[in-house]
């Protein structure tokens, strides 16, 4: 299989190795993502809000944590809530996270951490998490096991604007997640933040090349691990391995670090390295 042939390439023997994995509470068991699962290997799964009522809601969290739990290291409940709300979404983040964390007590599943993930830029969503605090106080901010971070600076999303400088960009973003942001949900620096996506596409447009990619995307990867311990960051994962439709004018089609045809862009390997050299330390 080309996706396992890949995936053991940029593994290459390291662990934890994470598999992100998109679910949603009508989604199978088991999926596609659970049959990568190899030795060293483990899911980040994102379990996403699609209206249904709270009783439903947190029932669906239990049985998703019963059943991925053995072979998850994180749940993230909802997605990118603060940028693209959807209705009652913020409390169904709270009540998610809250209800996902008891079951996997209730089972025995210390390990598993449940949080939240969100997408960022260097300024502050206040009324995002004061609604957080005032929806969940103390019980969410118990509850909340990682923080987890989209990255896109440059990515050539529709609607945003070059940055400048990249690197800082990632460091200001960091620090305003760690310093503003969770303190007003009361979560504390003992609360891990995780770069839950981080990604750069090749879509037809002007320098949007493998080898920017390659460029940009190392730069950032570098940034990160420059800051690491200063913001607690514990993971890092990209967005995607593969595109969807390689030449594609659609930027979301793009993301990859190999084409459609599972080629490898230049990427592909630098980050096979940068995995086996920042994995050590």
């Amino acid at each position: 299989m080309k996706i396992g042939k890949a995936l053991a390439r940029l593994q290459n023997g390291r662990a934890p190795f994470l598999l992100r994995d998109y679910i949603a509470c009508d989604s199978p068991y088991p999926d596609s993502t659970t049959a990568l699962l190899k030795p060293g290997r483990r899911l980040d799964l994102v379990v996403s809000y699609s209206g249904e009522n709270m009783a439903d809601w947190t029932a669906c969290l239990r049985e998703k944590v019963r059943l991925y739990g053995p072979v998850t290291d994180t749940i993230s409940v909802t997605l990118e809530q603060n940028y693209l709300p959807v209705p009652n979404g913020n409390t169904a983040l709270v009540e998610g996270v809250i209800a996902a964390r008891a079951a996997a007590d209730r089972i025995g599943l210390r390990r598993l951490q449940i949080g939240m993930d969100e997408i960022e830029a260097p300024f502050v969503f206040t009324a995002f998490w004061q609604d957080l605090a005032r929806l969940g106080g103390a019980r969410f901010a118990k509850a909340v096991g990682f923080v987890g971070v989209d990255l896109y600076p440059n990515a050539g999303l529709p609607g945003t604007d070059p940055v400048p400088d990249a690197a800082e960009w990632i460091r200001q973003t960091l620090d305003v997640v760690r310093n503003q942001e969770m303190p007003l949900a009361g979560l504390g620096a003992d609360v891990p933040i995780r770069v839950a996506e981080n990604g750069w596409s090749t879509y037809a447009g002007p320098d949007r090349t493998p080898a920017a990619q390659a460029h940009d995307l190392t730069r950032e990867i570098m940034a990160v691990n420059g800051v690491r311990g200063t913001y607690n960051v514990t993971s890092y994962e990209m967005f995607a391995l593969r595109d969807d439709v390689t030449g594609s004018a659609n930027p979301f089609d793009g993301f990859g670090l190999m084409t459609d045809d599972y080629s490898p862009k230049p990427m592909f390997w630098i980050y096979q390295g940068l995995i086996a050299a920042l994995g050590k330390s």
